[in-house]
């Protein structure tokens, strides 16, 4: 259910809505945070950027080696407007895949 909503509020330009509905979900899974970073760079402010940053550091080690998980996140911090810890992040990634070299090179185009 949670899924279907926040999709749906994306979809829809609502992204505040998708970002606040996370908040009510306990033990998140991938496509949820993965979601919430889509919301987070929708909207693509120091708040979202402050969101993504905690969510990011609290998420399960293993979900940080999940390409999806990885692109939406470069994706997040280069449209909230942190290129450093974006390239930082890319940097670490030992696969990367097209959609990967395709959140970086977007998001520094639109540096």
């Amino acid at each position: 259910m949670y899924r279907s909503m926040m999709t749906g509020y994306i979809r829809n330009n609502q992204a505040k809505k998708a970002i606040d509905l996370f908040s009510e979900i306990n033990n998140p899974d991938r496509v949820i945070i993965n979601l919430l970073f889509n919301a987070c760079a929708q909207l693509g402010t120091a708040k979202e950027l402050s969101l993504v940053k905690k969510v990011s550091l609290n998420i399960p080690k293993s979900f940080h080696s999940d390409p999806f998980i990885q692109t939406s996140l470069i994706d997040a911090l280069m449209k909230c407007g942190d290129t450093l810890a974006a390239q930082s992040l890319f940097d670490t990634i030992k696969t990367r895949n097209l959609f990967i070299y395709g959140a970086m090179m977007k998001g520094n185009s639109h540096k």
